[in-house]
């Protein structure tokens, strides 16, 4: 091997064992310890909705809101107006000049699914683990947690969830539910609101 392939093995070694070793250090109290939340916060979203009935994906856009401890927001601007406002264990949803309240007991999935989101927020590595199993892969800049439910009730509903994120926040959510549904939201931080 000449002097120069030799050179530009060591070179991919060495960039190949530190990518490494970034990635074997992220722990997950440290990602979600950069990446709190702190009330009240609000974000924009870009939702893409795929289920095997729709013919094209349903895209939605609007914001999102951590109010409290306990209390998020969902406010959809686009297509249709609509607002979901999740808070001591019920959903209340606004939508065409009237409201429905139902019981998130009702739904373990769902129930499970905004816990994980406000885990992630509030940086409870311990809410988080206590229901999913984790993955945790990439550098503290740039990172994907794989979260699939430890319920196996859970799991018939909501295969898996996967958060993008970089060093200050998540970035994308992605719901893996049965049937082959599939939710795919980007969070878009306004350089105002941070």
């Amino acid at each position: 091997m000449c002097v120069t392939g030799a050179l530009l093995v060591a070179l991919f070694a060495a960039l190949s064992s530190s990518n490494a070793a970034d990635a074997a250090a992220l722990e997950l109290r440290d990602v979600l310890a950069r990446t709190i939340v702190t009330p009240p916060a609000r974000v924009a979203f870009l939702e893409e909705r795929h289920n095997p009935l729709f013919e094209t994906p349903m895209i939605l856009s609007g914001y999102l809101e951590y109010l409290e401890a306990g209390v998020l927001r969902k406010v959809i601007l686009a297509p249709d107006e609509q607002s979901l406002l999740i808070e001591a264990d019920r959903v209340v949803i606004e939508r065409d000049g009237e409201t429905r309240t139902l019981s998130l007991n009702k739904s373990g999935a769902l129930k499970t699914m905004l816990g994980a989101i406000e885990a992630i927020l509030a940086g409870e590595a311990d809410k988080l683990e206590a229901v999913f199993d984790y993955e945790l892969s990439g550098s503290a800049d740039s990172w994907s947690m794989r979260l699939t439910p430890v319920s196996r009730r859970i799991a018939r509903q909501l295969t898996s969830l996967q958060v993008d994120g970089d060093g200050e926040s998540a970035t994308a959510i992605r719901f893996d539910l049965k049937g082959g549904e599939w939710h795919q939201m980007a969070i878009i931080r306004d350089a105002t609101e941070q």
